[in-house]
């Protein structure tokens, strides 16, 4: 749109092992661009190990606040009423772009799914439950359940072509006929690092590869999305009990 670059909003992040490498010096428009250990990109705090442990801190912190907000502001004290603020108010801010930083970590995993666990615990009626037992009398699932479901949703329209991204740069289907499952297998490639053994391109095949050809073969994303709400995915999960 020809404007101008706004150079004190430029910034250089590093990917990788900074500290072994000497920082290279960048300048735009004769100014150096400062150096940093974590970038907000589109919303998402981005860090130069690639953990995006920032972002979930931020997130879970932010949640958390928003959470207590909605115990103490709304006159209400109906559990269903609350449950669908906390719904549209807090659920938003810890699974927007999920599918990108999706941590691997039991520490994240169960502090995501802190924000979750003490809102529905302070529920009339609900503190002496266990927490799976509030969610299903409320009807939600765990936070750690639906962004698998997100990641493998998503699987599922690259692979059929449902967005601009081409399924060729983040899957091998093999197409070996001796292969055990269904005819949608992906082939797991060799990763060296953990930031990329799980990626969502690699961390989504195993789950992706245990479906049954019945759904990952669905006509349509409404059908896919239907179906895979009925396979129980409690093995993949692996945060706190």
């Amino acid at each position: 749109w020809q404007l101008s670059l706004a150079v004190g909003k430029c910034f250089h992040l590093r990917l990788g092992l900074s500290k072994q490498f000497i920082q290279p010096v960048y300048t735009l428009n004769n100014a150096v661009i400062s150096n940093v250990a974590e970038l907000r990109d589109l919303g998402v705090l981005v860090d130069s190990r690639l953990t995006f442990s920032s972002h979930i801190n931020a997130i879970v912190s932010k949640a958390h606040i928003r959470a207590n907000q909605i115990l103490r502001c709304f006159l209400s004290r109906d559990r269903f009423v609350l449950t669908k603020a906390f719904v549209t108010y807090v659920r938003p801010l810890v699974e927007y772009c999920s599918t990108l930083w999706n941590p691997y970590q039991i520490n994240l995993i169960n502090k995501l799914e802190s924000v979750q666990r003490s809102f529905t615990k302070r529920l009339a009626g609900l503190s002496n439950l266990s927490y799976d037992e509030r969610c299903r009398h409320l009807g939600l699932e765990r936070l750690e359940l639906r962004r698998l479901h997100s990641d493998l949703i998503y699987c599922f329209k690259i692979i059929n072509g449902l967005t601009c991204l081409s399924p060729n740069d983040f899957f091998d289907v093999s197409y070996n006929s001796i292969t055990r499952g269904h005819s949608l297998k992906l082939i797991v490639p060799v990763s060296r690092v953990d930031c990329r053994l799980h990626f969502f391109s690699i961390r989504v095949i195993n789950v992706w590869n245990g479906l049954s050809n019945d759904i990952v073969t669905a006509n349509s994303l409404s059908t896919f999305v239907k179906k895979l709400k009925t396979v129980n995915l409690t093995s993949c999960l692996s945060g706190k009990i």
